[in-house]
């Protein structure tokens, strides 16, 4: 039993036995073997082979003095044929007698019995009332001593239960700590994957919209601000931008200085990956212009939006980030960085798939570097928000070239320089 009780005393500090008789051997703390142990059928079998010891005891020690009674009967009974004057004080001396016996071992092994019931009921603070130097009181002490030796184990293995229950809750406090730190950083559906063990993930998107924003003369404006005036506007405009990635369902991936990237259609394809785009394009070009009424500077900036297939993956192995790369990311930051302040510049494919439900104005044909020139246009709104304006042709323009008054449309469409 205490050999039991030494390996789930251990099994909770993480220390197994290596074979040689000795915990040397560390690991995690195994609460669950300690308890398996401590209630296995071995331990039982264990306690209840002490109390039929101890049955078996008391039963020698019954017979054993039944025999001595046995004799002092005999013996009185010797006395009172020889002398039936003695007989009388013999009997008497033969009922002491077994009074005496009585007093000093049948109660006493009963109520020992009794003690070890209550400690193998679980009543570990039971102790056994027996005094003496016989072979019960000694019986008495030993079971006292296991009692209590007992007592403190099991304090012993509540507070070490106590400090794993703590200690777990910290580590799931903590690991909520990296999984939210983690989506942080990861797309959510990424973070996901990671987290179910792979971990190479790269992926082809065949078709996508990015989208490119910086402020424009940001160089000089954040000399002009300083360092925490800019850091303050920088995190009034993305915090913005991202709550608006929230609401229109696209993908932040990163930000560069005061440049910021989004996508959609990656890591979750969309077929109106390109509808959504624009409508976060719109969004922040709506809020920037608020923004900059509000602030004593000077307050522009450029986007640029192109749709094609893209390659998507987690780098790094330490610092994670989900990253996109291909043509169509250069492009599109191309567009951002030759479009006007204030306009959203896109590609001819981006004026393809908004065409139906979205006001664009020709841009003309713009350089890209490493590429031939090539036409470009202008977001400016979306029809059902903008019922002044219709298809109209430019003269000189091709048929399907986007280019939209009504007679008794403004002078002006908002949002849009008309010497664009």
């Amino acid at each position: 039993m205490v050999a039991i009780e030494r390996a789930a005393m251990h099994a909770v500090d993480g220390e197994f036995d290596d074979g040689a008789g000795t915990y040397s051997r560390k690991g995690k703390p195994d609460r669950a073997l300690a308890t398996k142990l401590l209630f296995s059928d071995e331990y039982r079998k264990l306690n209840g082979d002490l109390t039929l010891r101890i049955a078996q005891m008391q039963n020698l020690i019954r017979r054993r003095y039944s025999g001595r009674i046995s004799q002092e009967q005999a013996f009185a009974n010797q006395l009172f044929e020889a002398n039936s004057y003695l007989n009388i004080g013999l009997f008497g001396v033969v009922v002491l007698s077994l009074i005496f016996l009585r007093n000093r071992f049948a109660v006493r092994a009963s109520h020992l019995m009794s003690v070890v019931r209550e400690i193998g009921s679980g009543n570990l603070a039971a102790q056994a009332s027996v005094f003496g130097s016989d072979e019960i009181s000694e019986l008495a002490t030993t079971v006292n001593t296991m009692a209590a030796n007992l007592n403190v184990a099991f304090d012993k293995l509540e507070d070490k239960i106590k400090l794993s229950g703590k200690a777990l809750s910290d580590l799931e406090i903590e690991r909520s700590r990296s999984e939210k730190l983690l989506h942080n950083i990861l797309p959510a559906a990424i973070a996901e994957r990671l987290r179910g063990g792979e971990e190479t993930i790269a992926e082809v998107f065949p078709e996508v919209t990015v989208f490119f924003s910086d402020i424009v003369g940001f160089t000089g404006l954040s000399a002009k601000l300083g360092p925490h005036a800019t850091v303050n506007m920088l995190n009034v405009l993305f915090e913005k931008f991202d709550e608006l990635v929230e609401k229109h369902g696209v993908e932040k991936i990163k930000t560069i200085g005061d440049s910021y990237m989004v996508v959609g259609g990656v890591p979750n394809r969309d077929p109106l990956h390109c509808q959504h785009i624009a409508e976060f394009a719109l969004d922040a070009q709506s809020f920037i212009a608020s923004f900059a009424e509000g602030v004593p500077y000077p307050l522009q900036m450029r986007m640029g939006v192109h749709t094609g297939t893209v390659a998507a993956g987690v780098v790094g192995k330490k610092r994670f980030s989900y990253d996109l790369w291909g043509d169509v990311v250069n492009v599109a930051s191309r567009f951002e960085s030759t479009s006007q302040p204030d306009k959203i510049h896109v590609s001819e494919a981006v004026k393809v798939r908004l065409s139906d439900d979205y006001v664009l104005v020709d841009g003309g044909t713009v350089e890209l570097k490493g590429k031939e020139a090539t036409r470009s246009f202008f977001l400016i709104g979306k029809k059902t928000q903008m019922p002044g304006i219709l298809e109209f042709t430019t003269p000189g323009a091709a048929p399907d070239s986007p280019s939209r008054l009504r007679r008794d449309t403004p002078s002006f469409v908002p949002g849009f320089d008309r010497r664009a």
